[in-house]
């Protein structure tokens, strides 16, 4: 037999080790050496301690208002229910629909003049997520995967990167093992990805296949074998109720997860939380409400509003709190932006040209608005894209020498290679 195993080819192997992980524990993930992937990565250099040390990424699907949120202006022309407002800060106004991160604003700084080069939802929202436009055949990493390729896994079990109810593109063309844990429901955890067995069950068949793994191991010291060895040994922790316990909201005290807002949104972000402080270094949760207010649909801002700013002044006070908000940045940021002037049917169209990205935490200064649009909501400089954000977050975690090569001679950097905007980091 051991005989035969070497002579089967590289996907044969690969099939026959990738089966036994289904059949023992039912997993269908499965790590990069199970699927061809190769190790594409440069060399990290050293690097003195970084600033941030985890993201959280906040995004507001459907194109958030910029002028509603983050861009207010006192325009009787432009119209809309919102004006500016003063904050902690001196040098930074938000809108009155924001008061209560407001109270926040010397923690916080603001990039006003972002833009992208799509309008339509799904072009703009890929280009958000990995810093790249849209191509045929290719999918790019999200900065979770970016991170984890870069800087190592952040905690020997628990995933480095979680993304909770978020149509997050994964890790690209980078190995399967880059990929980010997905949560659909944050209140419940990850309970839907756990064996439909009883403990005393998954126990037996654990003692089996260790018993099974030793003798294979034993008479084929293939270093794929090996490598499933590893793979396994974690999966089966990862899988027993004690890695439960990071996902589960519902051991924080009751006032806890109503001040985060008992709505999908609030309850993701307070996941976020418990998962970064336990070890995962990028979460990412999307607000299931959406922000499009193309067909009237202004007339929900007072619902988005109040869970925007609910939720995300609780996350940062939690973080606070706790000594973590100096080494965690926060991110909120949406597709595009709305055309500041509101329509006849009180809604607003899509506006790639002009829109805000809010920062906060770990490795930004704070209390800064950086870029700025026109006094009628366009014309932003000076222009930064979501690549220029990607890099700042990059950066900001101490992320160097972020190139690939995914084909020989051919590199592909973090985002595209662009610069970090340097005036909002600390």
């Amino acid at each position: 037999m051991k005989d035969i195993f070497k002579s089967l080819d590289e996907p044969t192997r690969r099939a026959f080790l990738l089966y036994a992980a289904k059949t023992t524990l039912g997993v269908s993930l499965a790590p990069s050496f199970l699927l061809g992937a190769d190790d594409l990565a440069e060399p990290v250099k050293a690097v003195k301690k970084a600033p941030c040390e985890r993201v959280i990424f906040l995004y507001m699907k459907g194109g958030m208002s910029q002028i509603d949120t983050f861009d207010p202006k006192d325009s009787q022309e432009i119209g809309g229910p919102s004006r500016p407002i003063a904050t902690q800060s001196d040098d930074l106004q938000l809108s009155d629909k924001l008061p209560k991160l407001a109270m926040q604003g010397n923690d916080l700084s603001v990039i006003r003049s972002m833009t992208t080069k799509t309008g339509s939802h799904s072009g703009a929202r890929y280009v958000m997520h990995t810093g790249y436009r849209q191509r045929t055949g290719m999918t790019h990493p999200q900065l979770g995967s970016w991170a984890q390729m870069f800087l190592g896994k952040s905690d020997p079990i628990l995933p480095s990167s979680v993304v909770i109810a978020s149509g997050n593109p994964g890790p690209g063309f980078l190995a399967p093992d880059y990929s980010p844990l997905p949560i659909g429901n944050a209140s419940r955890g990850i309970k839907d990805l756990l064996p439909k067995i009883d403990k005393a069950k998954l126990e037996k068949r654990v003692r089996l296949a260790q018993g099974f793994s030793s003798s294979f191991t034993h008479y084929f010291p293939h270093e794929e074998v090996t490598a499933y060895s590893d793979f396994y040994d974690q999966t089966v922790k990862f899988m027993s109720g004690d890695m439960a316990e990071p996902f589960d909201i519902m051991r924080e005290p009751g006032n806890l997860r109503n001040r985060y807002g008992n709505h999908a949104f609030g309850q993701g972000a307070l996941l976020a939380r418990r998962l970064v402080e336990r070890g995962v270094r990028y979460v990412e949760v999307t607000s299931n409400r959406s922000w499009d207010s193309m067909h009237g649909g202004s007339g929900n801002l007072g619902n988005l509003a109040n869970e925007l700013d609910g939720t995300v002044s609780s996350l940062m006070t939690d973080l606070r709190d706790r000594g973590m908000l100096d080494s965690t940045m926060i991110v909120v940021t949406s597709e595009f932006g709305r055309t500041p002037k509101v329509k006849g049917n009180g809604g607003r169209d899509h506006h790639p040209n002009g829109f805000s990205a809010m920062l906060a935490g770990g490795g930004i200064k704070g209390g800064i608005a950086v870029g700025e649009t026109d006094e009628n909501g366009r014309d932003p400089f000076p222009e930064y894209e979501p690549k220029n954000l990607h890099a700042t977050i990059a950066e900001a975690l101490g992320m160097t020498g972020t190139k690939i090569r995914r084909l020989p001679g051919r590199p592909s950097f973090l985002g595209g290679k662009p610069k970090p905007v340097k005036e909002i980091l600390a």
